[in-house]
């Protein structure tokens, strides 16, 4: 999944459970239970791909997105918008282990998968262009019930 939509299912998680102590692993859970749900993979391999400006105009876009969500977060709710921006970080989060991976194929260095790469890449069992369909379905779902809430 996209880091927008883990994102937004973590500041839905952190908006609707009334525990911090429950919201937040479970926001950080999301996101390999998004992640075993069919999504979008461009059809490139990765030694490609990481190295086109596309994807990495696209990874600004997340960025900005994930950062928009966390500001609609903090004006629509001043006293109760931590959690939930908290939880938003936590779903996204996983991602991040990804970075060296990034930076080594930009760079045109070998990268060597470490277990939780294995680990990840296990729950991902399909991604493929078509799952760009689930990806905009659910992003369109969570944009509505985060709207409904805030």
């Amino acid at each position: 999944m996209t880091a927008t939509n883990h994102a937004m299912t973590g500041a839905i998680v952190g908006l609707t459970v009334a525990s911090p102590v429950i919201a937040l692993p479970l926001a950080f859970v999301s996101h390999y239970v998004l992640d075993a749900i069919p999504h979008f993979k461009a059809n490139q391999p990765d030694e490609v791909l990481l190295k086109t400006n596309w994807f990495r105009n696209y990874l600004v876009v997340e960025a900005l997105l994930c950062f928009l969500i966390v500001v609609a977060l903090f004006v629509s709710r001043p006293n109760y918008w931590f959690i939930p921006a908290m939880c938003a970080f936590l779903a996204a989060a996983p991602d991040l282990f990804s970075i060296n991976k990034y930076l080594k194929v930009r760079a045109g260095k070998q990268w060597k998968p470490g277990w939780y790469v294995k680990f990840a890449g296990g729950i991902q069992w399909f991604q493929r262009p078509i799952g760009a369909v689930v990806e905009v379905a659910w992003f369109i779902a969570a944009l509505t019930v985060l709207a409904n809430i805030l």
